[in-house]
């Protein structure tokens, strides 16, 4: 057995200071992450002074991970002037840097709630054409005009999708729908909005009356996980969601 699970053992132990040893164990783990762990202890932090807006709490990217909505927008995107793109919980930057990339004309502005992240994408970053500011700095509040906003992997909790729930909690739909109508205020009629890996539906906002599907083959996808309807009640275990609107 290994360290980890020899001391989660104690916790199902019959003998009562066993059981004790484990909680003051566990207390001491999680007090030293917050002490030596950056990442972890931000987390902690952005959520005591952000918690209603601190819905996916993982800032684990990589590199190009949809590469078919990245090419899609590029053909869409590739001959707009004045390119301006929003990438909403940027994580670390890899969205940002890789949508850079596929879009070399283009100014993109990375937006996070969490300021550890952010001070990670500005060491990465090295040009100019990139910027990255917090989910309530003025100058994002300000933003206007984008003509692509992508939020992928940001209106989700790890609870609602792995736990096993009937009713989504924490982050409602309550709180999705109003995040999803301060960004429709930013994009421009004709512009993307981009959107995946959430725990309720986009179609199902009072925004989506003003947007329309585009139609290509990988543009709906079918996924093993938890949907949840209006009144936060899970309606299905598969969800079946397009990914790419654009503004009418």
């Amino acid at each position: 057995m290994t360290i980890r699970s020899k001391v989660n053992a104690l916790k199902y132990s019959r003998i009562t200071v066993a059981r004790l040893t484990y909680g003051v164990l566990k207390k001491a783990w999680y007090l030293s992450k917050l002490l030596f762990n950056q990442s972890y202890r931000s987390k902690y932090y952005t959520q005591l002074k952000f918690g209603n807006y601190y819905f996916q709490k993982e800032s684990y990217s990589t590199p190009n991970r949809y590469p078919h909505l990245f090419t899609k927008c590029k053909i869409y995107l590739n001959e707009v002037a004045n390119l301006q793109i929003l990438s909403f919980g940027c994580a670390t930057g890899q969205e940002v840097f890789t949508l850079g990339a596929y879009l070399p004309h283009a100014a993109i502005m990375g937006v996070d709630i969490n300021a550890w992240c952010l001070k990670q994408c500005k060491k990465k970053n090295g040009e100019s054409r990139f910027s990255f500011f917090h989910r309530f700095s003025k100058e994002f509040i300000k933003s206007a005009n984008f003509d692509a906003i992508f939020c992928l992997a940001v209106f989700q909790r790890s609870e609602n999708r792995t736990e096993t729930r009937d009713t989504a909690l924490n982050f409602t739909f309550e709180k999705f729908e109003a995040e999803i109508i301060m960004l429709d205020k930013k994009l421009k009629r004709g512009g993307l909005f981009i959107i995946d890996n959430t725990d309720f539906s986009f179609t199902d906002t009072v925004c989506s009356i003003d947007y329309k599907p585009l139609e290509f083959e990988t543009n709906k996808m079918v996924r093993e996980r938890p949907l949840f309807d209006r009144n936060n009640r899970k309606i299905a275990d598969i969800q079946e969601n397009y990914r790419m609107f654009m503004k009418q």
